[in-house]
């Protein structure tokens, strides 16, 4: 079967890391190879692959954003792709791609005894190597025509829903386990979402469908992700955080050394842009005694921390999710009409640069693969 490999190279990551988009992604440690069928593994079910997504972490681990220290808990090399529409039987179904202590045949640890099978103690354990589908050497992900699944992560889709909103159901269930743990259960007065990619709209979808009826603001850089976050459910439409505040009538200081502080802004602000910048944007776009909810996944930064204890910030970090919040976000795309205008037209295996280059550019909203 044909499959899209990450093949880790030490110096291609340092070249990547100081050039950023600027290096060409036909020199990406990517290759485009043909592989065994999946091996049957007891409990697993081989899927056959309809759409998987390019996730702002696929691009992060390309051109070295990733935090070396996280290394340990990933293998390579490996077959990309963790956002996953397949088909089993000739049912459409998505996967949820974690690997806790079930599909890694071991006791349950504490973390999985409890639900959270997301922190699970045992990611580098067990009988598969370190990782979850996509970013584990043991499983392929995605960016292959047929992949192996745990029986428990195979989620079937309803016939009414389009691939395109059915393929974003991993970061969906990113975005509802976020948004419920840090500002749902009590609304702040307003609400700024900072960045409109892939995460950004699907936060303002999810702040939506969860019942939030207050402002709205969203930081969106580029027309067409403005035209979406409208009709997505965006109040207001600001073209940089600093123009929020300005609208929040938030109130700017001057230290010393050209520095700038803040007070005043926004009760809740989520940072979904995974760019380390803005998140030390957000942390003064907040106001005294707000939250901030870090949707993004940056890496290593030169950050202040001053604004968080100074102004009692609350911050919240978030990344996955357990098996009962992935399948409340597959329940939940009946009602998330819309979000597949998110979903460009679909790009081949062999086209796989052109591919990379178009969201490493953001050409689209969200760029994906149909292996078939």
């Amino acid at each position: 079967m044909k499959a899209l490999i990450y093949w880790p190279s030490i110096p291609r990551f340092v070249v990547a890391r100081v050039l950023g988009k600027r290096y060409p992604a036909r020199l990406l440690p990517l290759r485009l190879n043909r592989l065994p069928e999946p091996e049957p593994r007891p409990g697993f079910e081989q899927l056959r692959v309809r759409l998987s997504g390019i996730c702002g972490s696929d691009l992060a681990l390309l051109y070295g954003k990733n935090s070396p220290a996280l290394s340990p808990f990933f293998s390579f090399p490996a077959v990309l792709g963790h956002e996953v529409l397949a088909e089993l039987g000739g049912v459409r179904v998505v996967v949820n791609p974690l690997l806790s202590c079930l599909e890694r045949n071991l006791p349950p640890c504490p973390a999985c005894s409890r639900g959270d099978d997301h922190l699970c103690e045992n990611v580098c354990e067990g009988d598969l190597s370190p990782g979850m589908v996509g970013f584990c050497r043991d499983l392929a992900g995605g960016w292959a025509e047929r992949i192996l699944v745990h029986r428990g992560r195979i989620h079937p889709v309803a016939e009414a829903i389009p691939d395109q909103r059915a393929v974003l159901a991993e970061p969906l269930a990113v975005v509802l386990r976020g948004i419920r743990r840090s500002l749902a259960s009590n609304w702040p007065r307003e609400i700024l979402v900072i960045g409109a990619g892939t995460i950004g709209l699907l936060a303002i979808k999810t702040i939506r469908l969860l019942g939030f009826v207050g402002p709205l603001h969203v930081v969106a850089r580029r027309a067409k992700q403005a035209e979406l976050a409208r009709a997505l459910g965006a109040t207001y439409l600001h073209p940089s955080t600093r123009a929020a505040q300005a609208f929040a009538r938030a109130k700017r200081y001057r230290g010393v050394l050209n520095s700038t502080a803040w007070r005043g802004g926004f009760a809740g602000v989520v940072e979904a842009s995974g760019n380390p910048s803005a998140l030390q944007e957000a942390s003064w776009a907040v106001e005294e005694g707000g939250r901030v909810l870090l949707l993004g996944a940056p890496g290593q930064a030169l950050h202040d921390f001053s604004p968080y204890w100074f102004r009692d910030i609350r911050l919240f970090g978030s990344y996955t999710y357990n098996r009962d919040e992935f399948a409340q976000a597959v329940q939940l795309l009946p009602e998330a009409e819309g979000i597949e205008q998110l979903v460009g037209q679909p790009y081949a295996l062999e086209a796989w640069p052109q591919a990379i280059e178009a969201a490493s550019h953001r050409k689209g909203v969200k760029v994906v693969f149909k292996p078939q």
